[in-house]
């Protein structure tokens, strides 16, 4: 009896024992190229609606279209030629699907002349595009099931269609064979019969269904390379999901087919397309109601990463169990880790490798992300945690809790780097604050950027977006809610006038500054210019300031304005500096805006009084009013009553 409950208190206890999951942030496997962040089908000539906001994010890299869409066509919408223009400005690449140049399902294949044809129209196409972001060919689409002609698949479809490739479009791609799953005899025999006859596909696919089957079909296709003496050939899954079709795009069973596909050779990888009449959601990453799901979350986080994919080392890579896939970048200071699995339970993330100049201590936040089915709408992920962890020979563990297998979390490390001036030295007010210079301390606490890369590739090494402006830098593409930190010493008390030197073509852009965590100029109104590369300067206001060290923020109003530089200069300088003995005003031409940066009027005046005046006749309300001289110099800030 003793020895049956000490049995039962071993079962439980081992049922309950905590997962282990290896990270070595040292050990780099590639590159950041997020391969399996693409969809069949995911995208259309009209949806997602918004690729900026929905799309770009992801950092997508293959989607899988139609050659061809519209009547006669195996799909009514989404072709190639039609959806690359959209994705090619975010980085994002088309494979075309040639079969679906045909009708039906299995194909209506009529004949090799007739097919011919029809592939030779879709490169003429594709040759003639304006478009480079064609990733290569598919050529057939689960022959398998599909390839119902009396012609031999290899010998007849592939190798012909193959030479018609090479012949017309000799650099492209050539992607097969798309089998179904992964079907061992056939693969066999088509790798033997393209080794044999010089027509081997550049990238080999299949579709997967379930990840825990997919390390063996790696294992097995290696093996035929080896056997027909085959080059290694990157690998494209373009089509994946869950067997419960259903589960689609969901974030706990999307983490081991993600962190498998990054750790064996996956080139591309495309979520499935199992709602026929819900193409364009990104394999079911957004809702039918084009709203942002629990997968999309998951894969944004996927598209934060940049820098290397670390190894990670889960407890049976051959399961669909428990799994991660890790990223380290040191010059932006950050690794995200982010795990999920057919695993409920605790799980001790091991993380090896934390790089020296991240200090003795570091920030690790914890958030998951839920998910009930593909049609539920996801405002948000939740944090766990966030706490600080003491770093020993490089080493951490942090406990994960997973409560849910649908759900997806994320291990987050930062570096604790304290706020502080750039280069040591706070910026001094009467004075100009470069925008570039920005307190140091990382996101969150010097900075607050929408995305995760320097977009403009200039001056400084993390998420801020830096332009060149003139012989110095501006902070460009800025969106609505970001912010930058400076660190200023203030002579003395008084009050200060300031102006800003800024660029833009967008409409209602302007900015906030505060001192201190308060608001000191609120909506602050910079009129629409020619463009982002011409900057002019415009009279903000005034700011009282006292004596000594604060910290200045500037909140970004609107989207997209560039700003160089914040010149703080005080008022009994200006009064100083008046001449006693004033020359007699010129007339001069204006465009007037309101504070929501729209063109109100369009006027002459003899200086501020005279514009004053005119204003307040011409619009006729009370208010605050920016005034741009068309002939250039600086913007006078009018306020009628």
């Amino acid at each position: 009896m003793k020895n049956k409950f000490l049995f039962l208190f071993l079962a439980v206890s081992a049922s309950q024992a905590a997962v282990n999951l290896g990270v070595s942030l040292g050990d780099s496997i590639k590159p950041v190229t997020h391969v399996a962040t693409g969809s069949l089908y995911g995208l259309t000539e009209s949806l997602p609606s918004n690729i900026e906001r929905d799309v770009a994010p992801l950092k997508p890299n293959v989607f899988l279209s139609p050659a061809r869409s519209g009547n006669g066509r195996q799909q009514p919408i989404g072709g190639a030629f039609l959806v690359a223009p959209r994705v090619e400005s975010i980085g994002a690449k088309i494979q075309i699907r040639l079969a679906d140049v045909l009708p039906g399902w299995p194909y209506k294949f009529q004949n090799m002349d007739h097919w011919k044809n029809e592939v030779k129209s879709v490169i003429n196409d594709k040759l003639k595009s304006n478009n480079k972001n064609f990733d290569g060919y598919e050529i057939w689409n689960e022959p398998n099931d599909t390839w119902k002609s009396n012609i031999d698949f290899n010998s007849g479809l592939w190798k012909q269609t193959y030479d018609l490739i090479r012949q017309m479009d000799p650099g492209a791609k050539i992607i097969g064979p798309s089998y179904s799953f992964y079907h061992a005899s056939q693969m066999e025999a088509f790798i033997k019969y393209c080794a044999q006859n010089n027509c081997l596909p550049d990238v080999v696919s299949w579709h997967q269904w379930g990840s825990g089957g997919f390390v063996g079909a790696v294992e097995t296709y290696r093996a035929l390379e080896k056997k027909y003496n085959v080059t290694p050939r990157p690998l494209s899954i373009n089509e994946y999901s869950s067997t419960e079709h259903s589960e689609e795009g969901c974030p706990g069973l999307s983490v081991p087919f993600i962190a498998k596909f990054e750790r064996h050779g996956v080139e591309s990888a495309m979520i499935s397309w199992w709602f026929v009449p819900l193409p364009g959601r990104l394999g079911s990453l957004l809702t039918k109601d084009n709203e942002r799901g629990g997968g999309w979350w998951l894969y944004k986080w996927y598209g934060d990463m940049s820098g290397y994919m670390a190894k990670v080392t889960p407890p049976n890579d051959k399961s669909d169990g428990v799994d991660g896939f890790a990223a380290l970048d040191k010059k932006k200071g950050f690794a995200s880790i982010v795990l999920g699995g057919n695993t409920k339970g605790d799980v001790n993330v091991n993380i090896s490798g934390i790089p020296a100049e991240f200090g003795s201590q570091v920030n690790v936040s914890v958030e998951y992300v839920v998910w009930e089915n593909k049609d539920k709408a996801v405002p948000s992920t939740t944090t766990v945690s966030n706490k600080d962890y003491d770093v020993s020979g490089g080493k951490i563990t942090v406990p994960v809790n997973i409560t849910n297998t649908k759900y997806g979390y994320r291990v987050y490390i930062t570096p604790i780097i304290p706020q502080a001036p750039y280069k040591d030295t706070a910026m001094e007010i009467p004075g100009k604050v470069e925008v570039e210079n920005y307190d140091v301390g990382g996101s969150g606490k010097a900075y607050l950027d929408l995305d995760d890369d320097n977009k403009g590739g200039e001056y400084r090494e993390d998420a801020v977006d830096i332009v060149k402006a003139g012989d110095g830098y501006a902070v460009g593409y800025t969106q609505e809610g970001e912010w930058l930190e400076y660190t200023v010493k203030v002579a003395e008390k008084e009050d200060y006038a300031v102006s800003v030197r800024y660029a833009t073509s967008s409409e209602n852009t302007g900015m906030k500054l505060y001192v201190d965590g308060k608001v000191a100029l609120d909506n602050v109104a910079f009129p629409q210019g020619a463009d982002w590369e011409t900057y002019s300067t415009v009279d903000a206001g005034k700011m009282s300031l006292s004596a000594g060290e604060h910290v200045l923020k500037l909140e970004i109003v609107g989207n997209y304005v560039n700003i160089d530089w914040l010149n703080f200069e005080s008022e009994k300088t200006i009064a100083i500096g008046k001449p006693t003995l004033h020359a007699v005003p010129h007339e001069a031409s204006y465009d007037v805006f309101d504070m929501q940066g729209r063109l109100v009027a369009k006027l002459k005046a003899f200086g501020s009084e005279s514009l004053r005046s005119k204003i307040s006749a011409t619009v006729k309300r009370p208010g605050t009013y920016i005034a741009k001289p068309q002939t250039g110099g600086k913007m006078l800030r009018i306020s009628v009553k």
